[in-house]
């Protein structure tokens, strides 16, 4: 499990893009608050994509 922040930034990238799309498909339906809250919830896991980068890079300059 070396590369465990890895793994789990790519699925956090790929649930936001699950959130983008499922956003980008309620516009087109009119549904705004349908598409407010999946647009928050593809920011929260980009946020927690970067997060994990960020941590990812803390790890490796830390065991070297």
């Amino acid at each position: 499990m070396k590369d465990k922040y890895v793994i789990f930034t790519v699925l956090s990238i790929f649930f936001s893009f699950i959130f983008g799309a499922i956003a980008y498909q309620q516009f087109y339906a009119e549904k705004m608050d349908e598409v407010y809250l999946n647009i928050a919830y593809c920011t929260l896991f980009l946020s927690i994509a970067i997060y994990l980068w960020h941590m990812k890079d803390e790890k490796r300059k830390d065991n070297s």
